[in-house]
């Protein structure tokens, strides 16, 4: 059996980023790191971001919804487009008290140029909501523990249109002889080699798109969207049982800021195309 081809999942992380675009043929996709969605935290995202409804956003002085509630609300708000509502009103279509909706969210959201206060109690809205990414996919990176790679894969599912698992070559043969578990749920296994590159070994099942807002796609978009408009690269990169596991050769993509570990040598991400 071929030995591991990478030391850490960090070390991964910029080979995928770099080749990415041989799994997402005909997209034009932005990679970011380390994006919370409601069921964990994916490794990296690739998405396709709507640049004239950022454009849009940005005119109407309109701020990103990167709360759970918030955005809950305002897809409710959105299926009123045009109606006066209170919040006892959406407290009927939304897991929230009536009371933290009138409190809290329509304050919140009226401030973020979403909604507009028309009397006490009462609001409204008369822009409908634009997503702000043509596409959104999440990978989850990992060396050889499949199956836990598998269901965080699972669980990122809900949140983007298709969602992969990328393993380590040397320690990918246990998955692979698995193909048939991720062909029903759904989702991608490719395996990453240090000279072959990334290879395709199950394609993701695409998900059919709903005419009303996938609160959690919407949710993780925002949060990338914010990001990637303050021309950040990650998230917050946490510490696992207080080490930092970055790379151990080469810059990290996270942190193309980051020079003191390898000060001759350049991040390695970048926008692909």
């Amino acid at each position: 059996m071929p030995g591991k081809q990478f030391t850490r999942e960090a070390d991964m992380l910029a080979p995928i980023a770099n080749q990415a675009s041989h799994l997402l043929q005909r997209r034009k996709i932005e990679t970011l790191f380390e994006v919370q969605t409601t069921s964990g935290i994916p490794d990296i995202i690739c998405i396709e971001f709507n640049k004239a409804a950022l454009k849009r956003r940005a005119k109407n002085s309109q701020s990103f919804v990167t709360d759970f509630a918030d955005m809950c609300v305002l897809r409710a708000l959105n299926m009123r487009k045009g109606e006066t509502v209170t919040g006892s009103m959406i407290a009927t279509q939304v897991p929230l008290s009536s009371r933290y909706i009138t409190s809290v969210v329509l304050p919140r959201l009226t401030e973020y140029g979403h909604a507009y206060k028309e009397s006490r109690g009462r609001w409204r809205t008369d822009t409908s909501f634009t997503s702000l990414a043509k596409y959104v996919c999440t990978m989850e990176v990992k060396i050889r523990d499949w199956r836990g790679g598998y269901s965080q894969t699972l669980r990122h599912r809900t949140s983007a249109d298709e969602a992969w698992l990328v393993l380590d070559s040397g320690h990918s043969a246990p998955a692979v002889a698995h193909q048939d578990w991720f062909s029903r749920a759904g989702i991608g296994l490719a395996t990453l080699h240090s000279i072959d590159g990334i290879k395709n070994t199950v394609s993701p099942r695409p998900k059919s798109r709903s005419e009303t807002i996938n609160v959690y796609r919407e949710l993780l978009i925002e949060r990338a969207a914010h990001l990637y408009s303050n021309g950040e690269v990650s998230g917050a990169i946490e510490p696992v049982f207080g080490v930092d596991l970055t790379t151990t050769t080469g810059p990290d993509p996270r942190r193309p800021n980051d020079v003191e570990r390898h000060p001759n040598q350049v991040a390695a991400h970048s926008t692909i195309s």
